[in-house]
């Protein structure tokens, strides 16, 4: 994947938050994190619509199912976001 540079206005928490996972070793460096953090919500997005599409075609189920569903899907999220933060990560 090909790399631009660009100049991002960020609140100062997140900031924070991006060079202590790079002081800790959790990240390679600030842009490295916040590229993780958009292409995690990018994840998200793409796995609502096809979600949403799948019910769509398939019906949305019971409670039941769709909460099943909700976990999986969730527990997807923290192990793909795990990933995106690297080795030794909480």
């Amino acid at each position: 994947m090909s790399t631009r540079k660009v100049s991002l206005t960020l609140p100062e928490e997140l900031l924070t938050r991006a060079e202590n996972a790079v002081a800790r070793g959790e990240a390679r460096s600030v842009s490295a994190y916040i590229a993780a953090a958009a292409g995690s919500g990018e994840a998200r997005t793409s796995t609502a619509e096809v979600l949403a599409r799948w019910s769509s075609e398939h019906g949305a189920g019971t409670p039941e199912e769709r909460a099943e569903a909700e976990r999986r899907v969730r527990a997807l999220f923290d192990r793909t976001d795990a990933r995106l933060r690297g080795p030794g990560a909480a």
